[in-house]
């Protein structure tokens, strides 16, 4: 059974600043389909929101058009939750409870994030919570 995996807003955008590191990494492994992105409606929009910061918009490495692809690939080649679970008060931050109830709904083996309010969680209700480096040496077969 492939690896099913959330990224994190911030891995998502790092991904798409630098042309290396384990971030980039990470996003090219599911260009590449080495394991299933699962995400949602709402993690989605907040990738909308965030490129629109003047101070991503002028780091990313990447063109309008290059950006558009991205999206229209979250949308059609990951698999987006329904959005019908709610889990409130998970991690320390609110606004990170949307990443693991996207997890937690989409069955996800991980939530690969750099954000120490999910990371702290480490398990939560079977998905394991991992930084991008971690997780690149999952895919490669050195890190279980």
């Amino acid at each position: 059974m492939p690896v099913r995996a959330v990224l994190d807003t911030n891995v998502l955008v790092s991904g798409l600043m630098g042309t290396k590191g384990a971030p980039r990494q990470a996003l090219d492994a599911w260009l590449e389909g080495q394991f299933t992105l699962v995400t949602s409606l709402y993690l989605v929009d907040e990738l909308v929101h965030v490129f629109q910061y003047p101070r991503i918009a002028e780091r990313l490495q990447v063109t309008e058009d290059e950006l558009a692809a991205l999206l229209a690939a979250l949308l059609s080649q990951a698999e987006v939750v329904p959005e019908k679970l709610q889990l409130l008060g998970v991690t320390r931050d609110p606004e990170d409870d949307a990443v693991v109830t996207c997890a937690v709904e989409g069955s996800a083996d991980y939530i690969v994030s750099g954000d120490q309010d999910l990371l702290v969680l480490n398990h939560y209700e079977g998905v394991r919570v991992v930084t991008p480096r971690q997780f690149v040496e999952i895919l490669q077969g050195e890190g279980c």
